[in-house]
């Protein structure tokens, strides 16, 4: 794969240049333009839904069957249910040149109450959500949303909200101690029922938010949960946020590491879609800036994802 510096990345990526630089649909292979660069084995997939066309996805274009499950945090959906902007966790193998869907799972970073003090940010049970540019739905305080996005350090770019209807109130993100309760999930102060998970990893939450935390009646541990196959491979479209361990930062909301050896400070501020070989960590190898806006993004990265990557190496 060609690597680009930065700032080259940065400007192929905007302005005229956006229609040069969009290839054709993906189509992971181990020829010249595989963002994966030629692995094999079970791949995961943490994004946003752009369009459908199949599912397209961080770029990728990933075929639908008639065995495709389809999940929400705690039990099957319709095929329905998935609408662009949603956020998404989808384990897919290849297929001769293809990825196919075995599983397709809707995540919603929070569902609950929007409120909003005179002074202070719109929050969802608590967490900091701003509407990103383009964004489906709106959030109004005193309705109760499920909020579709992606975690950044300072709470959630929400790029789709769909009234919670009768779904629970509910927080999906990364354990950390702290907090009212002595435990946070996505900053969200809650209370488990049993043992908590190691800080760092990821839990789904669903209950009953009384203000100040959630009471929790069902948990879910780990992003991906019991894959059936092991994961080879990741895609994961995100935000970065600093940690004590190096490389020095993770992605926000993943649950997961990074390998040590990646240089990721050039890519602190900026919303992106990693892509690399998973071995327990995340040895993501090259990663493509993305706009700030859901419009945007999704005129980008229908047909596919730019020629150029920017090297974590």
């Amino acid at each position: 794969m060609t690597k680009f510096p930065r700032r080259t990345a940065l400007a192929l990526l905007s302005g005229g240049a956006l229609s040069a630089c969009v290839p054709s649909p993906v189509v992971v292979t181990r020829a010249a333009g595989d963002p994966f660069e030629g692995g094999i084995g079970g791949t995961g997939i943490v994004g946003v839904l752009n369009d459908f066309g199949s599912l397209k996805i961080n770029g990728l274009r990933v075929e639908l069957t008639s065995a495709t499950r389809y999940v929400g945090a705690f039990g099957p959906v319709a095929s329905g249910a998935v609408a662009p902007g949603m956020s998404l966790t989808v384990l897919a193998d290849r297929s001769r040149d293809r990825l196919v869907a075995r599983a397709v799972r809707i995540d919603h970073p929070v569902i609950g109450p929007v409120t909003r003090t005179a002074r202070g940010p719109i929050r969802v049970n608590g967490v900091p959500v701003r509407a990103e540019p383009g964004a489906i739905g709106t959030l109004t305080p005193g309705t109760r949303v499920a909020v579709s996005g992606i975690w950044t350090p300072r709470g959630i770019a929400a790029s789709r909200i769909d009234p919670a209807g009768d779904l629970a109130d509910g927080v999906a993100g990364v354990v950390e101690r702290g907090g009212a309760t002595g435990l946070t999930v996505g900053g969200t102060p809650v209370r488990l029922p049993g043992i908590a998970p190691a800080s760092g990893t990821f839990l789904a939450v669903r209950g009953t938010f009384d203000g100040t935390a959630i009471q929790a009646d069902q948990t879910r541990p780990g992003r991906f949960g019991a894959a059936t196959s092991p994961l080879r491979l990741l895609s994961v479209e995100g935000y970065l946020e600093p940690v004590a361990q190096a490389p020095a930062f993770r992605i926000a909301g993943l649950g997961h590491s990074f390998a040590r050896d990646l240089r990721l400070a050039p890519l602190a501020a900026d919303r992106a879609i990693f892509f690399g070989p998973y071995t327990g960590t995340f040895a993501a190898s090259s990663a493509y800036v993305l706009p700030e806006s859901f419009a945007a993004r999704r005129s980008l990265l229908r047909d596919g994802l730019p020629d150029q990557a920017i090297s974590t190496r």
